[in-house]
């Protein structure tokens, strides 16, 4: 997949979507595919993440002070409409503070009993890691789902981004 984003001059989150929905439609309409897509860009002189959402879950944000909170995609798959609206928005990435990517592949993890792990577990499971380190959190999460699991197949990946806001 090639893209004219990475010739833009300033590109922002919501532009890198826009342009890559418009070069990729066609080819994905034809074969029959979309992409959900989480696209951010970190903003030092801010200490902020701007990001553009096309339709990818989960997408977690957890403020130092705060509970976990799952971030609603507020646009379409890339390849699913023709034009696509994108724009960027924006989460303080203090220190303490934690963005969570990951594929539907943890929400959607099942046990033995066919139950699924589900949001509301990963909000837990963010919310007693969150004072650890981002890779710390990041072995607790795949530690939480290889529990709830208990050894049953799984039927998707798992792969998973965690961000910590840091001291300057």
């Amino acid at each position: 997949l090639h893209s004219k984003a990475q010739f833009m001059p300033s590109p922002t989150p919501a532009s890198v979507m826009r342009q890559s929905n418009e070069d990729l439609y066609n080819d994905f309409t034809r074969i029959g595919v979309f992409a959900t897509v989480f696209v951010g860009q970190y903003e030092a002189e801010h200490r902020e993440i701007a990001y553009a959402n096309a339709g990818h879950a989960p997408v977690i944000y957890r403020p130092r002070s705060g509970n976990a909170e799952l971030l609603l995609a507020d646009n379409t798959a890339i390849g699913i409409l023709p034009v696509n609206h994108f724009q960027n928005r924006y989460l303080p990435l203090r220190p303490g503070d934690l963005l969570v990517v990951a594929t539907d592949g943890f929400s959607d993890a099942r046990n033995a009993d066919d139950e699924m792990f589900g949001i509301e577990r990963l909000l837990i499971a963010i919310d007693e890691l969150a004072e650890r380190s981002a890779r710390e959190i990041a072995d607790g999460l795949f530690s939480a789902i290889d529990r709830f699991s208990a050894g049953h197949p799984q039927d998707d990946d798992q792969t998973l981004i965690v961000l910590k806001g840091a001291e300057p």
